[in-house]
């Protein structure tokens, strides 16, 4: 079987790099691939494009776009693109800021990119000079100083998102359990499809959380759990040689006549089809 290329680091809980975009050439970019840490890339020259779980974007100047883990990307860009990517684990934001990786989750999940003004970009590449100079003189108290600039840089990188989703509205309250949500369904979308599980992990009812659903996404809890594994039937489909017997197994189902039948309910082809679509 060969599966989707996954990237990973192996000291997850302080890993962190700064990379200039031109100089990577640890893997290739032209293949779509996956990582178990978040990417952000910091785009100065504008050129191609990014796609990220099959959506397409283009690569502009002064964009900022993230890849958040497992996510499926592949990078076209031009020869004379250049910028910065960020490469940073969950487990190291987790203990900068818990509940910043949830806010960047809540407004860059679902629209990865956002377009930035010259002075805000410039801005934006000034704090991760300083960041990755701090970085790598190796000072006394460097390691907290880091922190302190990726913190404050994300924090950056969320205020100009967040006026779109406006986290701070007393009307959405029901906002961060949604996310807590969604969340949760990346976690454990193989081995677990019904909604008691998620509704007792956030200790609401089902009800509640169908009602929490729909407001932000028009969708039932239990469909944007079917959403999430046809996602990942999708991945698996385009982008590994992986049979679809194989496919059928690693993700849990009973057989390949209830894998294809839920498949093509929400997609309106069959796996074979929509393989052959894509290769």
């Amino acid at each position: 079987m060969n599966s989707i290329p996954v990237h990973s680091s192996d000291n997850k809980e302080n890993f962190f790099e700064v990379v200039k975009l031109k100089e990577r050439n640890s893997y290739d970019s032209t293949k779509a691939h996956k990582h178990s840490y978040f990417e952000i890339f910091l785009f100065q020259k504008g050129g191609g494009t990014h796609d990220i779980d099959f959506a397409s974007h283009s690569i502009l100047s002064q964009s900022i776009h993230f890849v958040f883990p497992n996510q499926v990307h592949k990078v076209t860009r031009e020869l004379d693109t250049f910028g910065y990517v960020i490469l940073i684990s969950k487990e190291y934001m987790d203990k900068i800021n818990h509940q910043l990786y949830i806010d960047l989750f809540s407004v860059y999940y679902l629209n990865p990119v956002v377009q930035l003004d010259a002075q805000k970009f410039e801005r934006s590449i000034e704090l991760l000079n300083h960041l990755n100079e701090e970085f790598t003189n190796g000072e006394v108290n460097s390691e907290a100083v880091v922190k302190s600039y990726v913190n404050i840089l994300l924090h950056y990188f969320l205020r100009e998102k967040a006026e779109i989703v406006n986290l701070d509205n007393p009307e959405t309250k029901n906002f961060s359990l949604f996310i807590q949500f969604l969340i949760l369904v990346e976690n454990h979308f193989i081995e677990h499809n019904s909604i008691n599980f998620y509704s007792s992990k956030l200790s609401v009812s089902e009800r509640t959380l169908n009602e929490i659903c729909r407001n932000f996404r028009d969708k039932t809890a239990s469909v944007l759990i079917k959403d999430r594994m046809v996602l990942e039937i999708k991945k698996l489909l385009a982008n590994s040689d992986s049979s679809i017997k194989e496919i059928v197994y690693s993700l849990n189902f009973n057989d390949s006549a209830n894998f294809n039948k839920y498949f093509k309910s929400s997609t309106g082809v069959s796996p074979s089809q929509f393989r052959e679509k894509y290769y």
